[in-house]
């Protein structure tokens, strides 16, 4: 039996979770099925029809035998990616630009750009998460694919902070880290230049965009949260628990962390994403099972499960900004959020901007995403189906995603 690699010992994070969630789950689901019959059943829309069909004597034995099959086959999953000998082999492109932690990565310069000067774009991507996202596997890599149209990419990878970084606010990330770096690209390229965020990345972009918007030609956000007053799923309601205990308690809690660890560890964001979608893990992990191992899909599914389990710390002030101003206070949608030096209102960018909001996006759902371009004059939305991961390295990003984004920064050419 091959060692399993030093990533992915004791993953994916948080396991006890994972694992937990799926029992209790299909616990229910064995509990409840003596009345899957009934037409009060609270079946998916989807599943209705198919249930319909049901016996009224549904054999529990069955069932929980199905359960018992299931939760293998999640367990089998599990093992098979952490043995699996796919390794990431993708090198970042050269460093143009370094401060502190972060640095500038140039896209113009790999095999697959087609023009070394052409059009710049700053992308951002999250704090939470490495920024390999955008180039993870050659078949799956926005990065790549845009160099080769003519763009030039230039990713702002944060990287994890180091102790000189442990007090950052978001302010500090964008006044010592984004400023600067757009500054950079400005200088070096002599033109202003397009700003392309991901996720937290994307509202980090429109606050940049609506308070110094000197140096940015465009805005495009991807899967970028800006309203948090949607109660829907499982995150909305997370979300509205805690505003009715006040924000007080999550300020203790991230600032009682941030003292104890230095920084908030990796393991919370983690349990927060796991609570979004808490039967996902069993849901891919059985299904990867089931995949040929020396397949292209099952390489892939390997390298975003990587991606996953590498996650970086957070700067507790950063992390207060994230999980109480903006979540729970909903600063960003409201007008109050301060960023750059004062108080972001997105009905200040007037600049060309284009909005991907994934249908399927638990993270950044529409009624979350929606609401920046919405704000913004002349703010464009596209709601390509698929969810937040998806929109970069999806089977249908290409199509859905990609094309369409290239289209408007070649269109908008300044």
């Amino acid at each position: 039996m091959s060692e399993i690699p030093t990533l992915r010992q004791g993953e994916p994070s948080p396991v006890v979770f994972h694992l937990g969630a799926a029992l209790v789950s299909y616990s229910q689901a064995l509990l409840a099925s003596p009345r899957a019959s009934s037409a009060n059943f609270p079946w998916r829309p989807e599943l209705r029809g198919a249930a319909a069909g049901l016996s009224p004597a549904i054999d529990r034995i069955e069932v929980g035998l199905e359960v018992a099959r299931r939760l293998h086959t999640m367990v089998e999953g599990m093992e098979m990616w952490q043995r699996h000998p796919y390794r990431r082999q993708l090198q970042d492109p050269e460093c143009i630009w370094r401060a502190g932690s972060a640095r500038l990565l140039d896209y113009g310069e790999i095999p697959e750009s087609t023009d070394p000067n052409g059009l710049p774009v700053l992308v951002v991507p999250s704090l939470i998460n490495k920024h390999y996202i955008l180039d993870l596997v050659p078949e799956r890599s926005m990065l790549r694919w845009l160099a080769g149209q003519g763009v030039r990419p230039l990713l702002l990878d944060w990287a994890g902070p180091t102790q000189d970084e442990a007090d950052f606010s978001m302010e500090d990330y964008g006044r010592k880290r984004l400023i600067p770096a757009l500054q950079h690209v400005c200088s070096m390229t002599g033109r202003d230049v397009s700003v392309l965020g991901y996720c937290m990345g994307g509202t980090l972009a429109a606050g940049l965009a609506a308070n110094r918007p000197e140096g940015v030609a465009n805005l495009v956000t991807i899967g970028a949260p800006w309203n948090f007053n949607s109660t829907v799923g499982i995150a909305g309601a997370l979300r509205a628990m805690i505003r009715a205990n006040g924000p007080e308690h999550v300020v203790r809690l991230l600032r009682g962390m941030g003292e104890a660890f230095g920084f908030i560890p990796v393991i919370l964001f983690q349990t927060l994403f796991s609570m979004v979608n808490p039967m996902q893990a069993s849901i891919k992990f059985r299904r990867f099972a089931s995949l040929d191992p020396n397949g292209m899909e099952a390489k892939l599914f390997v390298g975003l499960e990587d991606w996953l389990s590498d996650g970086v710390c957070m700067a507790a002030p950063a992390a207060e900004d994230l999980l109480v101003d903006w979540q729970i206070r909903n600063a960003p949608a409201l007008g109050k959020w301060e960023f750059l030096g004062s108080r972001v209102d997105a009905r200040n960018i007037r600049i060309p901007t284009i909005s991907f909001c994934g249908r399927r996006d638990t993270i950044a759902p529409p009624p979350l995403a929606e609401a920046l371009p919405q704000a913004i004059p002349g703010g464009a939305v596209m709601l390509p189906d698929t969810g937040h991961v998806g929109m970069v390295v999806g089977g249908d990003a290409r199509n859905a995603v990609w094309k369409p984004l290239a289209e408007f920064l070649l269109t908008h050419n300044s």
